[in-house]
C-alpha cells in the first residue's frame, strides 16, 4: 500500500513537472467599428457608412506554446488566424494566414521557420502615430491615400512567408533581426530580405529597417526597395514619435516619406493621439504628393476592453491642384482574450 502510495505520488510530481515544462495559451481579439468614409477625385466624391473589423488591430485568434529544452533551450510556436468580425469570414483563403511558425530560444536569441513576421515590420510601428492603426493613422491616406497601390512606405510586405527569421538578444539595448523568404516558384511567390537595427532603453527607442522584394514576374532591375527609420521619445506627459523613409522600384518610382506625431495619455484609461503624414513621388512630372492629418482617442474600461474614435483627412496633389480625397470619421470597440 505505502509503496502504491509512493508510486503515485512519484508520478504526480514527473506529471506536474512536465506540465510546468510545456504551455499551450489560446488567446486573441476582436475589433469592429463604424464609419462614415468619403473618398474619390475632387467633385466626384462618394460617401459610405461602413461596419468594418480591425480599426485598431486585425480581429484574430491563436495558439502559442513553449516547451522548456532545458539548458536554457526552449521550443516555440505560434498559429494565429486574421479574421473580419463584421462578417464572419477568415481574412484571407489560408489558415493562419497571419502567423504559422516552430521555432527555438535560448541565450543566443531567437530563430523562426514558417509564416513569420518580416524584421521591417517591426520597426514601422514605432513611429506610426494614432496608435499604429492601419485604418485611422495619418499614413493611411499620407503615405498611399488610403490604400491606392502608389510607391510608398505604407505599402511594404509584413509577412514574406516560406520564411525562416533571427533575431538576437538585446545588448545593452541593443538588437538586431534578420527575415528572408524564399522564392520556392518565380512565377507565383517573391523573394524578400528583411533587415533591422534598434535600440530602444529608458524613454528612447531609435530603430532602422530595410526591405529587398522582388515581386513574381518583376524582371531584374526592378526590384522593390523600402528604408525606414523611425523613433519614439516618452517624455512622461507625451510621447513623441515619428519616421522618415524611402521607397524605391528601380528603373521606376521612387516616394520619400515622413510622419510625425504625439500621444498624450491624460488618465490610466484616456490616451489622445495626433499625427501628420506625408509622400513625394520623385522624378515624376507634374509633381505628385500626399498629406494625411488623423486624431484619435482610446478609453480602456477594463484589462481586455476598450473603446476608441478617430478622424482623417488626407489629400492628394498633382501639379500643386488637389485631385483626390480621403476623409473619415469612426468609432469602435476592441475586446482580447
Amino acid at each position: 500500500m505505502k509503496k502504491s502510495l509512493i508510486a503515485l505520488a512519484v508520478l504526480g510530481s514527473v506529471a506536474g513537472m512536465a506540465q510546468a515544462q510545456s504551455s499551450v495559451t489560446l488567446y486573441g481579439l476582436v475589433d469592429v467599428y463604424a464609419a462614415r468614409v468619403k473618398s474619390g477625385p475632387v467633385g466626384a466624391e462618394t460617401s459610405t457608412t461602413v461596419l468594418n473589423s480591425g480599426g485598431l488591430l486585425t480581429s484574430r485568434f491563436g495558439l502559442m506554446g513553449s516547451e522548456d529544452l532545458g539548458g536554457g533551450l526552449k521550443a516555440i510556436f505560434k498559429l494565429e488566424q486574421g479574421f473580419d468580425a463584421s462578417r464572419g469570414t477568415a481574412n484571407t483563403g489560408t489558415a493562419f494566414d497571419r502567423q504559422s511558425w516552430v521555432g527555438l530560444e535560448g541565450g543566443f536569441g531567437t530563430v523562426q521557420f514558417g509564416n513569420v513576421w518580416s524584421a521591417f515590420d517591426d520597426v514601422f510601428y514605432i513611429g506610426n502615430s494614432v496608435f499604429d492603426s492601419f485604418v485611422f493613422s495619418p499614413g493611411s491616406g499620407g503615405f498611399s491615400l488610403a490604400g491606392n497601390p502608389v510607391m510608398s512606405v505604407y505599402n511594404y510586405n509584413d509577412k514574406p512567408r516560406n520564411a525562416f527569421r533571427y533575431t538576437t538578444p538585446s545588448f545593452g539595448g541593443f538588437s538586431a533581426a534578420v527575415s528572408h523568404g524564399l522564392d520556392e516558384n518565380a512565377a507565383t511567390s517573391a523573394d524578400q530580405t528583411d533587415f533591422n537595427l534598434q535600440y530602444a532603453n529608458g524613454p528612447l527607442t531609435v530603430a532602422f529597417a530595410y526591405q529587398l522584394r522582388r515581386e513574381a514576374g518583376i524582371t531584374a532591375g526592378e526590384d522593390q526597395k523600402y528604408a525606414y527609420l523611425a523613433a519614439a521619445y516618452d517624455l512622461g506627459p507625451v510621447v513623441l514619435r515619428g519616421g522618415v523613409g524611402q521607397t524605391r522600384q528601380v528603373l521606376a518610382d521612387k516616394t520619400n516619406d515622413y510622419q510625425f506625431g504625439v500621444d498624450f495619455p491624460l488618465s490610466s484609461a484616456l490616451t489622445l493621439s495626433a499625427g501628420y503624414a506625408g509622400s513625394k513621388d520623385k522624378d515624376v512630372t507634374p509633381e505628385v504628393k500626399r498629406q494625411g492629418l488623423a486624431f484619435g482617442a482610446t478609453y480602456t474600461l477594463s484589462k481586455r476592453t476598450l473603446v476608441y474614435a478617430a478622424l482623417n483627412s488626407s489629400k492628394q496633389k498633382v501639379g500643386g491642384t488637389t485631385s483626390d480625397k480621403y476623409s473619415f470619421v469612426g468609432a469602435g470597440l476592441q475586446h482580447k482574450f
